[in-house]
């Protein structure tokens, strides 16, 4: 669980976010085949460290479908 060096890729384990490595292999801890790290993985940790937005987001989609509903 080495930190990735700087212009190299990390792989990650999808299921443990505390497991990157800077080459390909399998998780310690589960056995899985550690994935590239990309943007997309980035911006799923990120969302899932503060998921505050996600629940007003929903929120508010839950009120605008209501409203919809009632409009008809």
């Amino acid at each position: 669980m080495s930190a990735p060096q700087s212009g190299g890729q990390a792989y990650i384990c999808p299921m443990h976010k505390d497991v990157r490595q800077t080459a390909p292999g399998t998780c310690p801890h589960c056995g899985m085949a550690l994935q590239p790290e990309s943007e997309s993985f980035a911006l799923l940790r990120h969302m899932m460290a503060n998921p505050l937005p996600l629940i007003v987001m929903a929120g508010i989609m839950i009120v605008l479908m209501i409203a919809a509903m009632m409009m008809r």
